[in-house]
């Protein structure tokens, strides 16, 4: 390709051809077998994992125990204080109640007479 370049344009640097490399893949050898103290090896390391896991779970015993216990006690204080509520609010009629009462009572105090005419009653006694 040629390129053209007029006056005050520069020059475009796309028509250079492209270079391009042959990349060659080389074979992959293929892997020998494993020999016996690769299998001796791994054996170990799969050993020494599972031990290490094994010992991990039993020291977690007694945290799992604990957090199932603290959950459990969580659970039942929640609820404890979802009783406590709950009786707060009957508390809660009930004083409201007993402050109308009085409230009543008070207003009916106010129609009774200060003074009352003193009544002789005349009570047979039974012998």
């Amino acid at each position: 390709m040629s390129s053209m370049a007029f006056d005050g344009e520069a020059p475009e640097t796309d028509d250079e051809e492209e270079v391009c490399e042959k990349v060659t893949n080389r074979k992959e050898t293929p892997r020998k077998q494993p020999s016996l103290v690769d299998k001796k090896l791994e054996k170990q390391w799969t050993q020494a994992a599972i031990e290490t896991i094994n010992v991990c779970q039993k020291r977690s015993v007694n945290q799992e125990k604990t957090m199932q216990k603290v959950t459990e006690s969580a659970a039942d204080c929640f609820t404890s204080m979802q009783n406590v509520a709950a009786k707060l609010n009957v508390v809660h009629t009930n004083v409201t109640r007993l402050e109308d009462s009085v409230a009543d009572l008070l207003e009916a105090s106010q129609l009774l007479p200060d003074k009352f005419p003193s009544l002789q009653l005349n009570i047979p006694e039974f012998l």
